[in-house]
């Protein structure tokens, strides 16, 4: 019997002694090297998730994670002036998914994975978007969505740049 509680009491505090829900944010394109993009191109798009939380509210075991959403640069045009019109989308997606409803437990003969997502997007159904003017010739980058782009070279329809995730 003793040896019983020791080992439920084991299990329990391996249970809820997992590691509390972390964020990640993934770039798309790569860092750290010169890329290029033409008018309508996307300069860059960060991938957001986090951890999927078991039953007591901790980041699941097997390392599950849910989709959180995304921010994305696009590059929409050269103005005569020089100035880049650019155009920032920022979807986040919030989710109840848990272990719970993704391993199904007590369902040992299905197979199925199902997921549940609510996103929100205000009253209209369309992300949140902004398009802006950015002048290269006064600062040669910019710091948007947790990602430094720094612009080396503005041609007539395409540019040049580096990008950088902020810590």
């Amino acid at each position: 019997m003793r040896k019983l509680a020791i080992g439920v009491l084991t299990i329990a505090l391996f249970i809820s002694g997992c590691a509390t829900i972390q964020n990640c944010n993934k770039l798309e394109q790569s860092e750290e090297k010169v890329l290029t993009a033409s008018i309508g191109s996307t300069i860059f798009r960060m991938n957001k998730s986090g951890d999927l939380p078991n039953v007591y509210g901790k980041a699941d075991l097997w390392g599950g994670k849910v989709d959180r959403g995304y921010t994305e640069l696009k590059f929409k045009g050269i103005k005569e002036n020089g100035n880049l019109i650019l155009q920032i989308t920022d979807i986040n997606k919030s989710s109840t998914e848990t272990t719970m409803d993704r391993y199904k437990p007590f369902h040992r003969t299905e197979v199925n994975v199902s997921e549940n997502n609510i996103i929100n997007m205000g009253e209209a159904s369309t992300p949140d978007q902004t398009v802006f003017e950015f002048d290269p010739k006064k600062e040669n980058y910019l710091v948007i969505g947790g990602v430094r782009v720094t612009f080396i070279e503005v041609t007539a329809y395409s540019v040049k740049y580096k990008l950088n995730k902020q810590v």
